[in-house]
Protein backbone atom coordinates (compact mmCIF):
# COMPACT_ATOMS: atom_id res chain seq x y z
CA UNK A 1 0.00 0.00 0.00
CA UNK A 2 2.79 2.61 1.15
CA UNK A 3 4.72 1.87 -2.48
CA UNK A 4 1.20 2.12 -4.56
CA UNK A 5 1.00 5.44 -2.48
CA UNK A 6 4.58 6.57 -2.88
CA UNK A 7 4.13 5.93 -6.46
CA UNK A 8 1.11 7.51 -7.05
CA UNK A 9 2.22 11.12 -4.98
CA UNK A 10 5.64 10.96 -7.58
CA UNK A 11 3.21 10.88 -10.62
CA UNK A 12 1.08 13.45 -9.62
CA UNK A 13 4.55 15.66 -8.70
CA UNK A 14 5.87 14.81 -11.99
CA UNK A 15 2.64 15.67 -13.84
CA UNK A 16 2.30 18.91 -12.14
CA UNK A 17 6.18 19.93 -13.16
CA UNK A 18 5.45 19.07 -16.51
CA UNK A 19 2.17 21.12 -16.67
CA UNK A 20 3.95 24.07 -14.91
CA UNK A 21 6.45 24.09 -17.14
CA UNK A 22 4.90 23.99 -20.02
CA UNK A 23 6.63 21.26 -21.26
CA UNK A 24 2.86 19.18 -22.00
CA UNK A 25 1.99 22.12 -23.98
CA UNK A 26 2.19 22.59 -27.30
CA UNK A 27 4.87 25.84 -28.17
CA UNK A 28 3.13 29.15 -28.43
CA UNK A 29 5.48 30.04 -31.30
CA UNK A 30 7.13 27.91 -33.61
CA UNK A 31 8.86 30.07 -36.29
CA UNK A 32 8.99 33.65 -37.08
CA UNK A 33 8.33 34.99 -40.53
CA UNK A 34 11.01 37.62 -42.14
CA UNK A 35 8.61 40.58 -40.39
CA UNK A 36 9.09 38.93 -37.03
CA UNK A 37 5.21 38.11 -37.21
CA UNK A 38 4.57 34.81 -35.00
CA UNK A 39 3.26 32.12 -36.80
CA UNK A 40 2.17 29.21 -35.48
CA UNK A 41 3.62 25.32 -36.54
CA UNK A 42 0.97 24.54 -38.49
CA UNK A 43 -0.01 27.87 -40.08
CA UNK A 44 3.07 28.03 -42.55
CA UNK A 45 1.58 29.19 -45.73
CA UNK A 46 2.48 27.17 -49.17
CA UNK A 47 4.87 29.84 -49.88
CA UNK A 48 6.86 29.57 -46.97
CA UNK A 49 7.12 25.75 -47.81
CA UNK A 50 8.08 26.65 -51.01
CA UNK A 51 10.44 28.81 -50.28
CA UNK A 52 12.48 26.54 -48.21
CA UNK A 53 12.28 24.02 -50.85
CA UNK A 54 14.18 26.53 -52.94
CA UNK A 55 16.82 27.67 -50.39
CA UNK A 56 17.05 23.71 -49.75
CA UNK A 57 18.14 23.18 -53.89
CA UNK A 58 20.20 26.46 -53.75
CA UNK A 59 21.97 25.12 -51.09
CA UNK A 60 22.46 21.60 -52.49
CA UNK A 61 23.59 23.00 -55.38
CA UNK A 62 26.16 24.83 -53.44
CA UNK A 63 27.65 21.81 -52.62
CA UNK A 64 29.28 21.44 -55.97
CA UNK A 65 31.02 24.87 -56.32
CA UNK A 66 33.88 24.80 -57.94
CA UNK A 67 33.15 21.10 -59.40
CA UNK A 68 34.58 21.16 -62.82
CA UNK A 69 32.81 21.47 -66.12
CA UNK A 70 32.91 17.60 -68.10
CA UNK A 71 30.89 17.31 -70.97
CA UNK A 72 27.45 14.92 -70.86
CA UNK A 73 29.26 14.27 -67.35
CA UNK A 74 26.49 13.96 -63.73
CA UNK A 75 28.91 12.46 -61.62
CA UNK A 76 28.63 14.73 -57.94
CA UNK A 77 32.37 15.91 -56.76
CA UNK A 78 33.80 14.75 -60.14
CA UNK A 79 31.75 16.83 -63.23
CA UNK A 80 28.89 18.41 -64.81
CA UNK A 81 27.79 19.75 -67.37
CA UNK A 82 25.69 22.28 -67.52
CA UNK A 83 22.19 20.62 -68.11
CA UNK A 84 23.45 17.43 -65.85
CA UNK A 85 23.88 19.83 -62.98
CA UNK A 86 20.77 21.38 -63.02
CA UNK A 87 18.83 17.97 -63.68
CA UNK A 88 21.24 16.40 -60.45
CA UNK A 89 20.50 19.61 -58.56
CA UNK A 90 16.74 19.42 -58.74
CA UNK A 91 16.46 15.41 -58.40
CA UNK A 92 19.01 15.15 -55.22
CA UNK A 93 17.27 18.72 -53.62
CA UNK A 94 13.58 18.33 -54.28
CA UNK A 95 13.47 14.60 -55.84
CA UNK A 96 12.16 16.38 -59.12
CA UNK A 97 13.34 14.33 -62.08
CA UNK A 98 13.88 15.65 -65.68
CA UNK A 99 15.60 15.23 -68.68
CA UNK A 100 19.28 16.27 -68.57
CA UNK A 101 19.37 18.08 -71.44
CA UNK A 102 19.51 21.58 -72.34
CA UNK A 103 17.45 21.70 -75.36
CA UNK A 104 14.87 19.22 -73.97
CA UNK A 105 14.73 21.23 -70.83
CA UNK A 106 14.30 24.39 -72.96
CA UNK A 107 11.50 23.29 -75.40
CA UNK A 108 10.07 20.35 -73.61
CA UNK A 109 6.71 21.54 -72.71
CA UNK A 110 6.18 19.07 -69.84
CA UNK A 111 9.05 20.49 -67.85
CA UNK A 112 7.75 23.58 -65.99
CA UNK A 113 6.40 26.80 -66.64
CA UNK A 114 7.46 29.58 -68.75
CA UNK A 115 8.48 33.00 -66.95
CA UNK A 116 8.29 36.02 -69.08
CA UNK A 117 11.82 38.01 -69.36
CA UNK A 118 10.94 41.65 -69.25
CA UNK A 119 13.74 43.39 -71.08
CA UNK A 120 13.53 46.24 -69.25
CA UNK A 121 14.64 44.18 -66.19
CA UNK A 122 15.64 40.81 -66.24
CA UNK A 123 15.35 40.26 -62.93
CA UNK A 124 11.66 41.34 -62.31
CA UNK A 125 9.73 38.16 -62.81
CA UNK A 126 12.23 35.66 -61.66
CA UNK A 127 11.84 33.51 -58.71
CA UNK A 128 14.64 31.02 -56.90
CA UNK A 129 15.23 27.78 -58.86
CA UNK A 130 13.65 28.99 -61.98
CA UNK A 131 16.00 27.20 -64.73
CA UNK A 132 17.54 30.39 -67.09
CA UNK A 133 18.20 29.99 -70.35
CA UNK A 134 20.61 31.43 -72.68
CA UNK A 135 21.45 32.09 -76.09
CA UNK A 136 24.89 30.55 -77.29
CA UNK A 137 26.43 29.19 -80.63
CA UNK A 138 24.86 25.84 -79.44
CA UNK A 139 21.42 27.31 -79.61
CA UNK A 140 20.28 30.95 -80.40
CA UNK A 141 17.08 30.23 -78.87
CA UNK A 142 18.49 29.19 -75.59
CA UNK A 143 18.66 25.71 -75.88
CA UNK A 144 22.97 25.90 -75.22
CA UNK A 145 23.39 26.87 -71.76
CA UNK A 146 21.39 26.29 -68.59
CA UNK A 147 21.36 27.85 -64.89
CA UNK A 148 19.34 27.89 -61.71
CA UNK A 149 18.25 31.10 -61.07
CA UNK A 150 19.42 31.97 -57.49
CA UNK A 151 17.87 35.01 -56.14
CA UNK A 152 18.80 38.47 -55.92
CA UNK A 153 20.47 38.40 -59.26
CA UNK A 154 22.59 35.80 -58.50
CA UNK A 155 23.03 32.41 -60.80
CA UNK A 156 23.93 28.73 -59.75
CA UNK A 157 25.84 27.09 -62.83
CA UNK A 158 28.13 24.91 -64.18
CA UNK A 159 30.04 26.07 -67.61
CA UNK A 160 28.99 29.17 -68.71
CA UNK A 161 32.65 29.90 -69.54
CA UNK A 162 33.61 28.99 -66.08
CA UNK A 163 34.99 25.81 -66.50
CA UNK A 164 33.20 24.99 -63.23
CA UNK A 165 30.47 25.18 -60.59
CA UNK A 166 29.82 28.63 -59.75
CA UNK A 167 27.34 30.99 -58.01
CA UNK A 168 27.70 34.70 -59.03
CA UNK A 169 26.47 37.82 -59.41
CA UNK A 170 24.64 37.73 -62.85
CA UNK A 171 24.94 42.44 -63.41
CA UNK A 172 27.36 43.57 -65.88
CA UNK A 173 28.10 39.08 -66.97
CA UNK A 174 27.46 37.21 -70.44
CA UNK A 175 24.93 35.82 -68.00
CA UNK A 176 22.57 38.94 -68.04
CA UNK A 177 22.67 39.84 -71.99
CA UNK A 178 22.64 36.38 -73.15
CA UNK A 179 19.70 35.24 -71.02
CA UNK A 180 16.73 34.58 -73.48
CA UNK A 181 14.36 32.26 -71.57
CA UNK A 182 13.42 31.05 -67.97
CA UNK A 183 10.89 28.31 -66.71
CA UNK A 184 9.67 27.74 -63.01
CA UNK A 185 10.02 24.31 -61.66
CA UNK A 186 8.73 24.83 -58.56
CA UNK A 187 5.12 26.53 -57.98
Amino acid sequence: MLRKTKLLTCIVVSASVFSLSGLGQAPALAATTSSSKPVMANQFTSSQTKEAKLNKLISVGKTQLGVKWRHGTQKPGYGFDCSNFTSWVYKEALGIKFSSSSRAQRYDKSIGTPVKIDKSNIYKNLQKGDLLFFANSADKGGGGHVGIYAGDGYILQCGGGRGKVTFEKMKGTWFEKKLVYAKRIVN
